[in-house]
């Protein structure tokens, strides 16, 4: 009973790095406005708008607010990381097993681990009857270790 009402307050991966991510642009966003508050003294950056525009301008140009504010990015790296390790077990996916949705089927199926050649950018390669089919990250339902799910998308 006690471990249930826990399970509401563990934060998932994403919300960690939405969370960090808020908190790095409340740093940034200081940082700055303290920098405008010393330089005042120039009459062009006494305009808040002006400051706050320069302020996103620098961020957007630098690339920095689409790094740290996509929050697909950290799921799909994970995502990543674990297939390759998954692949690369001596086991080769012996207590792992993959499901993924088809969309031409229609229905979630089984991913066969031996049968994966490898993973390109956000896609799974695996080899059936004689082809390559390419399988999107996106389109990963769970991933299970023994019977227990470790991933689910």
């Amino acid at each position: 009973m006690e471990g249930d009402r826990l399970k509401f307050y563990t934060l998932r991966e994403e919300d960690k790095h939405f969370l960090a991510s808020l908190l790095y642009a409340t740093g940034l966003i200081l940082l700055w406005r303290g920098i405008w508050e010393v330089s005042y003294e120039l009459p062009l950056l006494e305009n808040v708008y002006f400051t706050l525009f320069v302020g996103l301008l620098i961020l957007t140009l630098t690339g920095y607010i689409y790094r740290e504010f996509d929050p697909l990015s950290g799921r799909t790296v994970r995502l990543a990381k674990l297939l390759n390790t998954i692949i690369g077990s001596e086991e080769r996916g012996g207590k792992f097993s993959i499901k993924y949705f088809d969309k031409i089927k229609g229905k979630e199926l089984p991913l066969q681990i031996p049968k994966i050649v490898s993973i390109e950018g956000e896609m799974i390669i695996f080899k059936e009857n004689g082809r390559e089919r390419f399988v999107p990250f996106n389109r990963i339902t769970k991933i299970t270790k023994s019977g227990k799910i470790i991933w689910k998308g």
